[in-house]
């Protein structure tokens, strides 16, 4: 479904990008909701099962737009992956600490902009696709194309959130975690439809093998 120019770096490659942005997008929208309506997310009890359901379903909805079916196997790979990736993302909070000299009294803005540049990258290839393809000569992803260019308003509204926030952190606040909010939710979501795509190929493999046996 993806453009010439584009599919040269694989159809994983957008689905996973694709996930990452949705589950960012999707991520700032309800959690800058939250915190304007209640004032304070802990990520505990009703927010944080809210925030997962999030992380899970945007995925899924760009797994779904790339002309894949959300059936069992699909939803148990994304399950899986968003497990992995919570994993991969928890583990790399203090793998980046150490790298960057950053502690609980200290944020290096220097990470943030890396941070940020790698995030919005993914999402202005994403969008360049998306751009072309809005081209009245192409147009097969309308929709996908579409939630690619609003998920990059939103993720960019809530870095510019994020950024006024961050200033106000006192020493006592742990930077460290406070920078994963701009990387983990698109981690999480690249990983989500990365473990649907595994599974799925997998039982695809299997069934193969089982009918080329059988024959």
């Amino acid at each position: 479904m993806a453009t010439a120019r584009t599919s040269k770096v694989g159809p994983r490659a957008l689905l996973a990008g694709d996930g990452g942005l949705l589950a960012a997008a999707a991520f700032a929208i309800v959690v800058g909701l939250l915190t304007l309506l209640v004032h304070a997310v802990d990520g505990s009890g009703p927010w944080g099962v809210l925030v997962v359901a999030v992380l899970l379903l945007a995925p899924l909805l760009a797994w779904w737009l790339h002309g894949h079916h959300v059936d069992v196997t699909a939803t148990l790979g994304a399950i899986l992956g968003f497990i992995g990736g919570a994993i991969v993302a928890f583990l790399a909070v203090a793998g980046i600490g150490s790298l960057l000299g950053m502690s609980q009294g200290h944020l290096s803005w220097a990470a943030v902009a890396a941070v940020v540049a790698a995030s919005l990258a993914v999402a202005v290839w994403l969008d360049i696709d998306a751009l072309r393809d809005l081209s009245p000569h192409l147009r097969t992803h309308v929709r996908l194309d579409v939630l690619r260019l609003l998920a990059t308003v939103a993720y960019v509204a809530f870095v510019v959130g994020w950024i006024v926030w961050a200033r106000g952190l006192t020493p006592e606040q742990d930077r460290v975690k406070a920078l994963t909010l701009l990387y983990e939710p698109g981690a999480i979501g690249a990983a989500v439809v990365m473990g649907a795509d595994l599974l799925v190929r997998s039982r695809e493999r299997r069934s193969h093998r089982h009918l080329v046996s059988g024959a």
